[in-house]
């Protein structure tokens, strides 16, 4: 959950996955700067990034578990080309704390959530291009803190550093009264006390 957990997944995708494909097309439920990391470090020339439409970010479905995740994306090639990546404590991928670098180069924007499609290009570094609507007109921010430094100097001290790797706690009580009360009902019957079962606190419900 959050940049640290999402970036890390995508990380691990492009480094697997990516045969030299210069631009990535991204559509989610949130997400933020972190996508620049992808621009400035040369993954990409161009990241355009699409938000979903709000109170489309949970829905009802047949996928109660990540077994059954891990299913669906097996079944989802005929071929086999489609292959399910678990974290599996660390065997699969890891997770990187990306906020702890990011934070000292890009600043937070405020009013970002009004605007759904973003494009993030290399030729650009640090400037994003944000539209509230399809076709509409562009608004450019600038995410790069203010620094004595120039761009072309910023961009190498980011290539440069060893990101941390973390090792994700236990789901904490707030997180398991959050599952129990907000996804519990999207969850199928026979599933509900694997998936959201209701929080325990100092061994009292």
């Amino acid at each position: 959950k959050g940049p640290n957990g999402t970036l890390s997944m995508l990380f691990n995708g492009i480094k697997r996955l990516n045969k030299g494909e210069k631009h990535l097309k991204i559509t989610c439920d949130n997400a933020g700067g972190q996508y620049l990391y992808l621009v400035i470090c040369g993954y990409y020339e161009s990241i355009e990034l699409n938000f979903m439409v709000p109170g489309h970010t949970k829905f009802k479905c047949d996928v109660d578990c990540v077994d059954h995740i891990v299913e669906v994306v097996k079944k989802s090639s005929t071929t086999g080309l489609n292959k399910a990546q678990c974290y599996d404590n660390g065997k699969g991928f890891q997770y990187l704390d990306l906020n702890s670098v990011l934070g000292i180069f890009f600043k937070k924007l405020n009013g970002m959530q009004k605007y759904q499609h973003f494009l993030f290009e290399a030729a650009n570094p640090g400037i994003v291009k944000a539209q509230m609507v399809v076709n509409g007109a562009y608004t450019e921010f600038n995410f790069l803190k203010t620094r004595k430094a120039s761009v072309s100097e910023i961009t190498k001290e980011i290539k440069s550093f060893s990101i941390p790797v973390l090792n994700p706690p236990p789901l904490d009580y707030k997180r398991h009264e959050y599952l129990y009360q907000n996804i519990r009902a999207f969850v199928r019957d026979k599933f509900k006390d694997i998936i959201c079962p209701k929080p325990v606190q100092n061994g009292f419900e």
